[in-house]
């Protein structure tokens, strides 16, 4: 069975000390109204709303937005390497070898079950005394259990507490109860819960009392790190516009081929963020994707992905860094943090920024070397 690891925000009737030892992070994320949205490291992102009638407001930039008791749902959100649109298919259509897809399938007229990178959010929507049609394959290895719109009042309900033993989560995230309806001062300052499958015991689930709104990055750190956004974001436009063959071509000057520059950018920067946020919080796993530094010892990561795939790798880097930093809150720009060999996060996000200028620079100086692809 594959389990997961909490992110250790607020631990609201029983705690548990689990750590993380592989799988790619995905975040919860918390929004008014019941609204979650499901985000993982690949980029894709579904939001879902507690009901099909009324009005609510989804965030911005989601893939695709369902409804709790909607259209009922067998389908799959999903996007190939090399493909630019996300598609949102019935399953029997879907692609057959995308491990990244997100799988979204209605239980009955309250609950939707999401399947993404080896883990399970289950969101339920109304007060538990609906007519539930959950089998227990269905209640198989569920990790989150999304309560979209329990009031404060309700949560310790007869109903919600049978709800919870029946799906028996790892982790139950009531969404609506906001600020000021509970006296549990221990409320996360995001809206964000960041797990990822991995193997470990399971024990009783553990409520996670998390915000309905964003962390704000303060001021210092935000201009550092739109900065190195926008570096990326300038490579990324020469990347892009790269075929397979010119990643792909070896100067017979013996420096490295284009795509060992795209690799080495995004592998630096994932690495070295992954390892901060490890180090605060375990759920977080330290990713290295850094190519070999020696051009006899590298090999294509993903030979046949084209400029913009690279493009879009670059990118998802870049969300990661951005999407999990709340857990920098209270650290000092100009001090040494947990996890980094940097003297300081500040000359972390500096390098960063001209990292990408340095690597970007050096591939288009092959672009005038002899036996440069045209295409």
């Amino acid at each position: 069975m594959k389990l997961l690891l909490f992110c250790p925000l607020i631990v609201w009737m029983t705690s548990s000390v689990l750590f993380a030892t592989e799988g790619e992070p995905i975040a919860v994320r918390s929004w008014p109204q019941g609204v979650v949205s499901i985000e993982n490291q690949w980029g894709l992102q579904l939001a879902v709303v507690p009901s099909a009638s009324g009005e609510f407001a989804s965030p911005e930039n989601v893939d695709h937005v369902v409804a709790v008791g909607g259209d009922s749902l067998d389908h799959v959100l999903s996007r190939l390497p090399n493909e630019a649109e996300v598609r949102w298919s019935e399953a029997a259509d879907a692609p057959k070898l995308d491990p990244n897809a997100i799988s979204v399938r209605s239980i009955d007229d309250h609950t939707l079950r999401i399947d993404v990178d080896g883990v399970c959010v289950v969101v339920v929507s109304g007060d538990g005394t609906g007519t539930f049609m959950a089998t227990e394959a269905d209640k198989r290895d569920v990790d989150v259990l999304v309560l979209s719109n329990v009031a404060a009042g309700k949560i310790n309900s007869d109903p919600i507490k049978m709800l919870v033993q029946s799906w028996h989560p790892m982790f139950v995230l009531p969404l609506a109860i906001a600020e000021g309806e509970t006296e549990n001062p221990k409320r996360a300052t995001t809206n964000t819960f960041a797990v990822a499958a991995t193997d470990v015991p399971s024990g009783k689930p553990t409520a996670v009392l998390i915000s309905q709104t964003p962390w704000e990055m303060p001021g210092d750190l935000a201009d550092l790190f739109e900065k190195m956004e926008q570096a990326c974001s300038e490579s990324q436009d020469v990347f892009a516009e790269l075929s397979v063959e010119q990643l792909n071509f070896k100067p017979a000057n013996g420096t490295h081929t284009p795509r060992w520059n795209v690799e080495h950018m995004m592998g630096r920067q994932l690495q070295f963020f992954s390892q901060i946020y490890h180090a605060v919080d375990p759920t977080i796993p330290v990713m290295n994707l850094n190519p070999k530094q020696m051009p006899p010892d590298y090999e294509f990561a993903h030979p046949d992905w084209d400029g913009a795939e690279e493009a879009r790798q670059m990118q998802r880097v870049s969300e990661f860094c951005r999407r999990f930093a709340y857990l920098l809150d209270g650290m000092d720009v100009n001090a040494k943090v947990p996890g980094s060999r940097w003297p300081s996060l500040r000359s972390l996000l500096i390098q960063m920024q001209r990292h990408y200028g340095e690597h970007t620079a050096n591939t288009v100086k092959k672009f005038e070397l002899p036996g440069w692809p045209q295409s």
